[in-house]
């Protein structure tokens, strides 16, 4: 084992960090980490597009970045801290799918020579994006990232993906540059795969799509459809996760013989401790099913009840990102993968995971008053994904049953019948993949790279997957923590965010 050298002060003192997708889960922690933990750090360099209401990139980061509850803490104990670190960052308003962000090449050349490490957490977190987007942002812009980091020299990228480029591979997941499960594409000699062909083929299906649908709505859905389709027909569930595997290929390919550290999360919840405990942006992957049980929108999903759930701690992801950095830094000229899961070092089963979800939600239902709003009085129930089609086809036509013979007595029609399973369904057309794993991820080298580093930099900056009690995360922080930061008040519909890696969503979302 190697000595335990290495400093995260020292490798951040004085530095320039550049960071991506500040306004997504993910990123707004590890500001805030690096805010508390590392005040001699030269300076954050936040590049972030603007928009409609918020033009310029400091608009918007003081707008939807600072004004987040994950920066609480800090006002409260730490404000001068605080104010020093955002008076010492330099915003860029910049498009990191556009060729040079949008910059003149002048100012792109000027910004590689003005950073020191580039830490890339930038993504579209959508499950189900449109094919275009999800590819220009999880994998195109990788193309323009790199080349930020070549113009500077060989400045060291940190590149947050996701566990689940692994696709429909089975057992234990190494931390490695994922093969195919299906499609058959060519392997470079240091390891990763020729995409640049498949890429090109990609495109050339889109450019097809948009010749022949002109209306907007019907545009968006034939691209999700594509890219379903794709993704599934050449190994992975989902756009999202084969579109990030796409961008590893390229961030290998483009860093060959440079600094390169692959950060994989697994599904991302709520904090263990900080920004503080239970802190969270949004519904998750699997707080999606939680709230629609919740709201007695489905009591019944497929899942695979001994396969192992990995489900990591927004602080652990954080604290890794941080350590590759730092490591990044200190030892460059390697490519490296890591992945900041549970499923190996603290497995909890996804049985297990339901009934503690269960319990607690049926037990003290009276502490989430905004996320129970009529007492639970059906249990949540699994079944098999091979059985869940023919299920939820009989259970549909049932209805349809009941219905029409509801019709013929004068009564009203049931749409809660309905509504119920087509939330089910679907939940499940997005989700099941993940709630029946039969994999689980090796986290042998996250653990070898925290090993590097001094005792207390390997406290302050967990990434030990045995730092936590399930039964105690899931009750006393997690859930809570969808009841004060996730759950709207019962005015407002809380919209399900749901992700794993920043951690995907049913909506369009770019962080």
């Amino acid at each position: 084992m190697m000595q335990s050298t290495l400093s995260v002060a020292r490798a951040f003192a004085g530095k320039r960090v550049l960071i991506t997708g500040t306004t997504g889960f993910i990123a707004k922690v590890v500001l805030e980490k690096l805010i508390r933990e590392v005040p001699d750090i030269a300076s954050l360099v936040v590049v972030l597009r603007g928009n409609a209401a918020h033009p310029t990139a400091a608009a918007r980061f003081h707008a939807q970045v600072l004004s987040s509850s994950a920066f609480d803490h800090l006002r409260a104990t730490a404000p001068e801290r605080l104010a020093e670190a955002v008076r010492r960052m330099r915003f860029v308003t910049g498009e990191i799918t556009e060729p040079c962000f949008g910059l003149a090449p002048r100012d792109f050349e000027e910004l590689a020579r003005g950073v020191d490490v580039i830490v890339n957490v930038a993504a579209s977190v959508n499950f189900r994006e449109e094919l275009d987007q999800a590819l220009a942002i999880n994998a195109l812009a990788l193309q323009d990232i790199t080349r930020l980091a070549r113009l500077g020299g060989g400045t060291p990228l940190i590149q947050v993906s996701t566990c689940y480029v692994h696709g429909f591979h089975r057992g234990v997941i190494d931390e490695e540059i994922a093969p195919p499960a299906i499609a058959k594409l060519p392997r470079h000699l240091e390891g990763y795969y020729k995409v640049e062909a498949l890429i090109e083929e990609l495109q050339g299906k889109i450019a097809r799509v948009k010749e022949r649908v002109s209306d907007p709505k019907l545009l968006s859905k034939a691209l999700i459809a594509l890219g379903i389709r794709e993704a599934q027909s050449r190994g992975w569930n989902d756009t999202y996760t084969f579109t990030k595997w796409l961008g590893e290929q390229i961030a290998a390919r483009e860093m060959s013989g440079a600094t390169l550290t692959i950060v994989r999360p697994a599904i991302v919840e709520s904090a263990w401790r900080d920004p503080q405990p239970g802190w969270i942006e949004g519904m998750k992957v699997g707080d999606a099913i939680v709230l629609a049980y919740a709201r007695g929108k489905t009591s019944l999903f497929p899942a695979r009840l001994e396969g192992i759930a990995d489900i990591v701690p927004v602080d652990l992801v954080a604290n890794a990102i941080v350590l590759a950095t730092a490591q990044a830094m200190a030892r460059p000229g390697k490519r490296r993968v890591v992945q900041a899961g549970t499923s190996t070092r603290n497995p909890v089963k996804v049985g297990e995971y339901i009934r503690l979800c269960q319990t607690e939600m049926r037990e003290n239902s009276a502490a989430y008053p905004k996320l129970i709003r009529k007492p639970l009085t059906r249990a949540f129930r699994t079944i098999p994904r091979p059985l869940f089609v023919g299920y939820l086809a009989a259970a549909h036509g049932a209805a349809r049953v009941l219905n029409t013979a509801s019709r013929w007595m004068g009564a009203r029609k049931n749409l809660a019948v309905f509504d119920a399973l087509e939330t089910t369904r679907e939940l499940a057309v997005v989700f099941s993949f993940y709630t029946a794993p039969d994999y689980v991820f090796d986290s042998r080298r996250l653990l070898a790279m925290a090993s590097e580093f001094c005792e207390a930099d390997r406290s302050r900056f967990d990434v030990d997957a045995l730092a936590f009690d399930w039964p105690q995360y899931v009750t006393k922080v997690h859930l809570p923590g969808l009841e004060r930061f996730a759950v709207k008040d019962r005015t407002v519909e809380a919209e399900p965010e749901c992700v794993a890696a920043d951690s995907p969503s049913l909506q369009p979302r770019r962080l």
